[in-house]
């Protein structure tokens, strides 16, 4: 089933300025907690959020799950639907970047996919101090501001691109990391939402991961497919699928000639 790209956008831009634009800079600190770790941060605007963004999407297909990156953070085994069910599931991130948002920093936002049965149908990222929105429906391609994307070039070296390290398996960290150092030239990875846009807008060229919650993902991952790039991961070549994996090294780029080439260079062949 694919639902109206508009009117999801519509949903989620209200509920962006409305919940989380008004609390930006303006928040007590009985609206901040944490969750896993003193920076993992989680506030009053991500559960406002959420909560809306639940009742909007299934006003809008009803007969969809609904998994929200907070509802996962209270029960795990949400998240395992994903990989144990059939069936339609809306995946969402209500505040993507709440350390940004926390800290003062214009980048975060908010994403949203559909997926149907393990396959990704379509995917939502609302860059939310920038009010503006990347869509992307599989088969149809991809847009930015109301703009559909092109395909990205393969850039000239030193390729530019981001890192998530930090759970990256230790026979891969040490193969990688020297590897974006010498080879690349590459920044942390902050909020999934703006790192996808600029990957999809081919101003960055790739980024890594190494853990890889559904709700960060899904959207972006989709798009990059929509435009001819990849995301697949590096011990064995699969190509991503909507779940949560830790520690496997995830590389994704907006165009294949990219994936080849960072591919190549941290491959153990």
């Amino acid at each position: 089933m694919i639902i109206d790209p508009e009117r999801v956008q519509a949903a989620i831009a209200e509920i962006a300025e409305e919940e989380i634009m008004s609390r930006f800079g303006a928040l007590s600190s009985d609206d901040i907690n944490t969750k896993s770790g003193p920076q993992d941060f989680v506030t009053a605007a991500d559960r406002a959020a959420e909560a809306r963004i639940e009742k909007a999407l299934k006003g809008l297909y009803p007969g969809a799950a609904f998994i929200g990156e907070e509802g996962a953070a209270a029960d795990d085994a949400l998240v395992s639907r994903l990989e144990n069910e059939r069936g339609a599931f809306w995946i969402v991130d209500p505040l993507d970047g709440t350390r940004n948002f926390v800290e003062g920093r214009r980048e975060f936002g908010t994403i949203v996919a559909l997926v149907e049965n393990g396959e990704i149908r379509q995917g939502w990222i609302y860059a939310i101090p920038d009010r503006a929105c990347a869509i992307g429906s599989k088969g149809d391609g991809a847009t930015w501001r109301g703009e559909k994307l092109p395909p990205v070039a393969t850039s000239n070296d030193p390729l530019n691109g981001y890192r998530a390290t930090n759970s990256i398996n230790p026979e891969w960290k040490d193969r990688i990391l020297p590897v974006l150092r010498d080879k690349f030239e590459t920044g942390p990875a902050r909020c999934s939402a703006y790192a996808y846009i600029n990957l999809a807008r081919g101003e960055r060229d790739f980024a890594i991961y190494s853990r890889v919650y559904p709700w960060d993902h899904a959207a972006g991952i989709l798009m990059l497919r929509e435009i001819g790039g990849k995301a697949a991961y590096l011990d064995d070549e699969s190509p991503y699928a909507p779940r949560l994996t830790v520690g496997r090294p995830l590389l994704a780029a907006g165009a294949i000639g990219v994936w080849e080439k960072v591919y190549r260079e941290v491959s153990p062949s």
